[in-house]
């Protein structure tokens, strides 16, 4: 989505737009808030496949269950209360997102949120630490502490490979692995909606008080 949707790298820029800062932040929460659910639906399918990837998962959904937290303490640092987030509607593409993950559970199994997990925390390890090192430039390693907390968790308990060592049981075959593939570009087209809405919502639009 860097390639097809304007801006999707700003956070990594010098001159952050605060509207499109916060809004992702807001995003962000709802979406550990809102996917959680599905997530810890999943570990019941996910134990009828492979028990040891149901005990795995349910580690990783140990350490990643609260997280949501760390992003609106970050919100409340710039001016965002609780209650503000709370009062936010979650962008279309989350509740797709939301929505999409239901459907697997009952139409089709738990890989395909097992992929997205997996996505998120490897593309995660690989951008994270460049965005961050760029907001404790643009908004101050202060204003950042909960996103620090959030990505030092990815890393030092190696979330990518978690979540593959549960992945990789729940793979039975070449089906599957078709499968895999196309709940992954299926995810990423998810996420480029939502990063193009970030967009229109803050950036496209005329700045008054804030640039």
């Amino acid at each position: 989505w860097y390639e097809t949707v304007p801006q999707a790298a700003h956070l990594e820029g010098k001159d952050v737009n605060s509207l499109y800062y916060k809004r992702h932040l807001i995003e962000t929460a709802w979406r550990i808030r809102l996917l959680r659910v599905a997530e810890a639906k999943a570990l019941v399918e996910i134990a009828k496949v492979s028990p040891v990837a149901a005990q795995i998962w349910a580690q990783y959904e140990q350490e990643e269950m609260l997280h949501d937290d760390l992003f609106i303490q970050d919100l409340e640092r710039v001016g965002v209360n609780r209650q503000e987030f709370l009062a936010t509607e979650p962008y279309l593409s989350t509740k797709l997102l939301t929505g999409f993950f239901s459907y697997l559970l009952d139409h089709e199994g738990p890989l395909g949120v097992v992929a997205y997990s997996y996505l998120v925390e490897y593309v995660n390890v690989k951008l994270e630490p460049r965005k961050l090192q760029a907001l404790k430039v643009s908004v101050g390693e202060a204003m950042i502490v909960g996103q620090i907390s959030h990505s030092h968790t990815d890393i030092n308990d190696d979330h990518p490979g978690e979540v593959w060592s549960a992945l990789r049981l729940l793979i039975k075959g070449e089906q599957d692995i078709a499968a895999l593939k196309g709940y992954l570009a299926e995810h990423q087209r998810i996420l480029a909606m939502y990063f193009s809405e970030l967009y229109i919502d803050t950036l496209a639009k005329p700045q008054k008080t804030e640039a």
